[in-house]
C-alpha cells in the first residue's frame, strides 16, 4: 500500500512538472509580445534607450513566474509611466504606438495595473 501511494505521488509530481512550463509560457505570453514590440522599435529608432524598458519587463516576468501579483502591478505601473513620459529619450510615435499595444495585451484588470491616461504636455 505504501509503495502504491509513493508511486502515485511521484507520478503526480512528474505530471505537474510536465505541465508547469506550458502554464508559465501562457502566463507570460503578453510579456513576450511587448518585448518583441520593443525589439522592433529598438531597430526602428536606434537612438532611443530601450534597455530600461526591457529591464523592467524582465522584473515583471520574474514576478509572474513567482506568482507575485503585487510586484507585477507595481512594476508594470512604473513601465507604463516611463513609456507615457517618454523616459530615456524614446521617440514620441514609438512611445504612443507601444503604449497602445501594451494596453491591449497586458492583463491590466487581472493584476490591477494603473495605466496613466494622458500624454505628457510638450
Amino acid at each position: 500500500m505504501t509503495r502504491q501511494v509513493l508511486l502515485w505521488v511521484t507520478m503526480f509530481g512528474i505530471g505537474l512538472l510536465a505541465f508547469a512550463p506550458a502554464a508559465t509560457a501562457a502566463e507570460t505570453a503578453w510579456i513576450d509580445e511587448i518585448s518583441n514590440s520593443i525589439s522592433f522599435y529598438k531597430a526602428t529608432y536606434p537612438n532611443s534607450d530601450w534597455t530600461p524598458y526591457q529591464d523592467k519587463l524582465t522584473l515583471v516576468r520574474e514576478a509572474v513566474d513567482r506568482g507575485d501579483q503585487r510586484t507585477v502591478r507595481m512594476e508594470m505601473g512604473k513601465w507604463f509611466r516611463m513609456l507615457r513620459n517618454r523616459d530615456h529619450g524614446i521617440h514620441d510615435v514609438a512611445a504612443d504606438e507601444l503604449f497602445n499595444f501594451a494596453v491591449m495585451v497586458t492583463p491590466v484588470q487581472e493584476y490591477g495595473i494603473m495605466v496613466p491616461s494622458q500624454s505628457p504636455t510638450p
